[in-house]
């Protein structure tokens, strides 16, 4: 089994996207305002993002970004035997994503950064891995930046009173932990400079301290979403809510405000969902509906 790799130049920033998986099937689960007649509506919507039936293309995947000397990995993916308990399609996974990182020249002992942009156990799987029964940071020499805001709303109420506390109660014992017993965790604000030109910035709504990673590299600036959007289709219907968000309305507040705010810029946005080509630029209005113009720059 050979993972799908795409490779990506931005500005002096070189970009591997490595998918660990499809997640096509949760798609209509998780957006079921998306049924194929409303996809249908979205004149700019065309393949790869979706299907001929009009069904929802998307991925789980990771993007590691050589920029200004440091190594950065944004969003880990779920990880390799997860107890993911009610989502069978990720449950136990068994996928050569290290040797995927390998094969695509990454050094993981050579990783500087991890930025999980929130803490759902989709994104922080790879945060580590099991070795003698044990498990031990993937990436053992990095900082590991989670949002506090994120983190401590886990700790404190999450697990109790989210549909998903269950599951990212054993996440958190898997994923997070560790990483935090080792030392190597970095509690950012939402709004925070990282150096070298990458800051966060806040877009709660999927997730109590989501956040979006901003990175100027050089002439161009690119932005990695996370959760803001699990599919373009939430770029022309902002009111399109997650059935797992956090708060509904205020995802859907914060898309139209970010969206406006990329509108007509030379901004490239994606989120960590987004097949590949993953990157485009935002066009369109609130009232008209936003669009999403894809930039395609694999080489």
């Amino acid at each position: 089994m050979k993972l799908k790799t795409i490779k990506s130049k931005i500005g002096n920033a070189i970009i591997t996207q490595i998918v660990e998986t499809d997640i096509n099937d949760a798609m209509p689960i998780i957006l079921p305002d998306a049924t194929p007649e409303e996809m249908k509506k979205i004149e700019w919507l065309d393949k790869p993002y979706r299907t001929d039936d009009y069904l929802m293309n998307a991925d789980s995947q990771a993007f590691f970004i050589e920029m200004n000397g440091r190594l950065f990995v944004v969003d880990t993916c779920v990880g390799n035997e997860k107890e993911v308990l009610g989502f069978d399609g990720f449950n136990n996974l068994n996928i050569p994503f290290l040797e995927a990182m390998e094969q695509a020249g990454i050094d993981r002992t050579k990783v500087t950064d991890v930025i999980c942009t929130h803490l759902h156990f989709d994104h922080v799987g790879w945060n580590t891995y099991k070795e003698n029964a044990k498990w031990k940071p993937t990436f053992p020499n990095a900082k590991y930046h989670f949002a506090k805001e994120e983190y401590d709303y886990w700790e404190k109420d999450g697990f109790k009173n989210h549909a998903l506390g269950p599951i990212e109660n054993v996440s958190f014992y898997e994923s997070i932990d560790p990483v935090v017993e080792a030392g190597l965790v970095n509690f950012i604000e939402m709004d925070d400079d990282l150096g070298d030109g990458i800051s966060v910035k806040p877009s709660s709504g999927h997730s109590k301290g989501h956040i979006n990673v901003h990175f100027i590299a050089g002439d161009e600036t690119f932005i990695i979403a996370g959760d803001m959007c699990h599919h373009p289709c939430q770029i022309a219907k902002t009111e399109w809510a997650a059935v797992i968000d956090y708060d509904r309305k205020e995802s859907g507040v914060t898309r139209r405000r970010i969206l406006g705010e990329l509108s007509g810029s030379d901004i490239l946005v994606t989120c960590t969902h987004f097949c590949s080509p993953s990157f485009g630029h935002i066009d369109g209005n609130e009232s008209d509906g936003f669009v999403f113009k894809t930039v395609d720059k694999s080489k």
